[in-house]
């Protein structure tokens, strides 16, 4: 069976990380790429994204490898996003030290007419404006669309970002973002109410406690896949969500109960991969049956 295809909108950047245990300089980071890599065990991804030309051959060589198709990324002369952080000891906070937009500044997606037809669209975490420009891009809309945002736009574009959400079947919100978006402390609330923003279904990620399912008629926490022994917990969200998406967008009924659950198996298992390593280094290195192996050790214990 075909794969299904699958339209990934977000960045792709150069990462200067450095955590309690090691640091690594100019690596591969940005949505797109998580997202991307994450999906390309599941679907066939296409990010739409834009880097500059010291973007070269071995930055795009694990792309390639894991058959992600890259026919709607854009080269623009000068420099790639770049973004510096730390992190403290348990992970919980990034402290952003640098952020140079360089190319992606100015970025608006143009989409070229092979590139409107999709099964399954994710916007992955960027402005609201440029998630709605991919979207509006589309035709016919996708089965499924999903949309991931956080609280820089929360706050900055509340009203272009409520527009959106409204279209969308899928939202991610982390903790605070979900407090922030709906003015509920309690998450359960909080989740109940983004729903009616719009979205079929609310994800509330936790972090190292998993992550919240929100529909009309169901909820439910889902618990975290335990790694020992994190390493870098950058793109975390943005591998989770493109396992989630990459699963879903070949299902014929996505929206079910259980195909849900098992969508937030493959992402939270893609999630524990990526931060056994910076980058997208260990992600896109794994086989099925590594993936397999925790997605079944994942689902056992909740049946599914």
């Amino acid at each position: 069976m075909a794969k299904a295809k699958l339209l990934i909108a977000g960045s792709i950047a150069f990462d200067d990380i450095k955590t309690q245990r090691a640091r690594a300089k100019g690596v591969i980071g940005g949505s797109a790429s998580y997202a991307g890599i994450a999906a390309s065990y599941f679907a066939l991804p296409k990010p739409v994204a834009v880097v500059g030309t010291d973007f070269c051959a071995k930055h795009i060589a694990p792309f390639k490898k894991r058959g992600v198709d890259l026919s709607a990324l854009e080269v623009k002369k000068g420099r790639t996003f770049t973004w510096a952080a730390s992190y403290d000891k348990d992970f919980k906070t990034a402290r952003t030290l640098a952020t140079h937009l360089n190319v992606f500044e100015n970025f608006m997606p143009v989409l070229k007419a092979r590139d409107r037809r999709a099964d399954a669209v994710f916007l992955a975490n960027i402005s609201p404006a440029l998630q709605t420009a991919v979207l509006d891009q589309l035709s016919p809309r996708p089965r499924l669309v999903a949309c991931d945002t956080m609280n820089l736009w929360i706050e900055r574009n509340r009203a272009e970002l409520m527009k959106l959400i409204k279209r969308v079947d899928v939202l991610f919100v982390n903790e605070a973002e979900v407090r922030q978006l709906t003015g509920n402390y309690n998450l359960i609330k909080a989740g109940r109410a983004a729903l009616k923003y719009g979205p079929r279904i609310v994800i509330i990620k936790l972090g190292p406690n998993g992550s919240m399912l929100v529909t009309k008629t169901e909820l439910c926490q889902m618990p975290p896949f335990l790694v020992e022994e994190p390493l870098d917990t950058t793109g975390a969200g943005d591998s989770f969500g493109g396992g989630f998406v990459g699963f879903l967008a070949g299902v014929r009924n996505w929206a079910d109960i259980k195909n849900l659950k098992r969508g937030v198996a493959a992402g939270t298992v893609m999630a524990s991969f990526a931060i056994e390593s910076f980058s997208i280094t260990r992600l896109a290195g794994l086989s099925k049956k590594e993936i397999n192996s925790r997605i079944s050790q994942y689902a056992a214990g909740l049946r599914i």
